[in-house]
């Protein structure tokens, strides 16, 4: 018995064009440059005092400005890959949802950046460095509600951290109100001295300098 077999045809599979595809193009731009421009002016702003204790005060002023711009740009770019995705559903609804998740995740990305930027401006930045000819000197940071290990640091090294100040009389209305004493209390193989910070104020980066006769200076000559 022979069975005749018949010739199966397939028809090619329709390519499904894209409409509008420069609204999308220009939406994802519109997410992605102030994510990232914005990432980029904190991050540089907070390195430079982590490990620097380098105040960038023009990047504040960056960043304040940045965010008053980015905002109507990722509207547009919102609003943008919203009319993409109206004009190509179902089609591409994958992208669509992507491009719109990149322009929405600046919202808790900017939110994350002002608390830590809020904390950050809370805090001393200070940078000390060892002139003392000696190695193996230990810093420790006092004051009435905290105390603080620095650790140990050799001779010509620096040192960078950080405390928060704390006001005693803040609300008392004054301009200029008074801080609670910081000690600084350093450590060598022969004996353990106290020495008094100077007045640093909150959101202030300061370079210290222990000199060989261990006293603390604001300036090095």
């Amino acid at each position: 018995m022979r069975v005749s077999g018949q010739a199966m045809t397939t028809q090619p599979r329709r390519k499904t064009n894209v409409k509008n595809k420069i609204l999308y193009k220009i939406g994802l731009l519109c997410g992605l440059i102030p994510l990232t421009v914005g990432l980029f002016i904190f991050f540089a702003w907070w390195t430079a005092r982590a490990y620097f204790a380098f105040d960038l005060h023009s990047f504040e002023a960056y960043g304040f400005l940045w965010t008053i711009i980015s905002i109507p740009v990722a509207s547009i770019g919102l609003l943008l890959l919203t009319i993409f995705l109206f004009k190509n559903y179902p089609n591409f609804l994958s992208q669509s949802i992507l491009g719109l998740l990149l322009i929405l995740v600046n919202i808790p990305t900017a939110y994350w950046v002002l608390l830590n930027q809020a904390d950050l401006e809370t805090r001393t930045y200070i940078k000390i460095y060892n002139k003392t000819k000696q190695d193996n000197v230990e810093l420790t940071l006092k004051a009435s509600d905290f105390e603080k290990q620095l650790g140990k640091f050799s001779d010509t090294e620096t040192m960078v951290n950080f405390y928060y100040p704390k006001y005693i009389d803040e609300r008392g209305g004054s301009s200029y109100p008074t801080i609670d004493r910081v000690t600084l209390i350093i450590k060598d193989k022969f004996t353990t001295r106290h020495l008094t910070l100077p007045r640093i104020d909150k959101g202030d980066c300061r370079k210290l300098y222990i000199d060989k006769e261990f006293k603390l200076l604001d300036k090095w000559e």
